[in-house]
């Protein structure tokens, strides 16, 4: 029998700037929309603390207890106005902006290596045609931040998992406001999953 194939999928928790996480309301919404398999894939979903902390405490713990195939994180970033499928992680830190806990990241860099970049290693391209098929606003970028979310996805691509991050905006505060709504945002959280697990081997 074909082993199941297993796709990780994480949001955040609220954290200093977004008491409100949308990616964390995904975490909870996606399992209804999705179930437990697709394609033959089954997913598994987990939202993160929003601490430095949390790196190695509960993420690198996934990464090992569950071994997927690939994993796809989502974050939210409030400056954003589109969906942004991040194509590669810097090794940076910033230190002046605290996490949940109030804490800053030890040191201005994720790696003591000479490393300065890691790409994302699922197809961005395809999983942003995906987001556009749900008729959200998105787009490729390479600037997933400082933060955590671009720790996150750092680590995740050095594991050898598979691995991409996708950045939503924070919800409208409003009819004027033109960031997506966020049936928008689910609705394409689900094309993108769905073609994630029909690209897996």
């Amino acid at each position: 029998m074909r082993r199941v194939r297993t796709i990780l999928v994480t949001g955040f928790s609220p954290f200093p700037g977004a008491p409100v996480n949308p990616t964390e309301r995904l975490m909870h919404r996606l399992p209804r929309r999705l179930g437990k398999h697709q394609c033959g894939v089954e997913f598994v979903f987990h939202v993160l603390p929003t601490t430095w902390a949390g790196r190695r405490d509960v993420t690198d713990r996934l990464r090992l207890d569950i071994r997927p195939d690939a994993i796809v994180h989502f974050g939210v970033d409030g400056t954003r106005r589109t969906l942004n499928i991040e194509t590669r992680a810097i090794n940076r830190a910033v230190r002046v902006r605290p996490d949940a806990m109030g804490r800053a990241p030890e040191r201005p860099e994720l790696a003591p290596s000479g490393e300065r970049i890691r790409r994302s290693t699922l197809p961005g391209r395809a999983l942003c045609r995906a987001a556009l098929a749900a008729r959200a606003p998105a787009a490729l970028s390479d600037n997933a931040g400082t933060y955590l979310c671009n720790a996150t996805l750092w680590d995740s691509i050095g594991s050898g998992i598979p691995s991409i991050f996708v950045h939503v905006p924070a919800l409208p505060r409003g009819p004027r406001d033109s960031r997506p709504p966020y049936h928008l945002v689910e609705d394409a959280a689900v094309r993108l999953l769905q073609e994630t697990a029909r690209r897996l081997p």
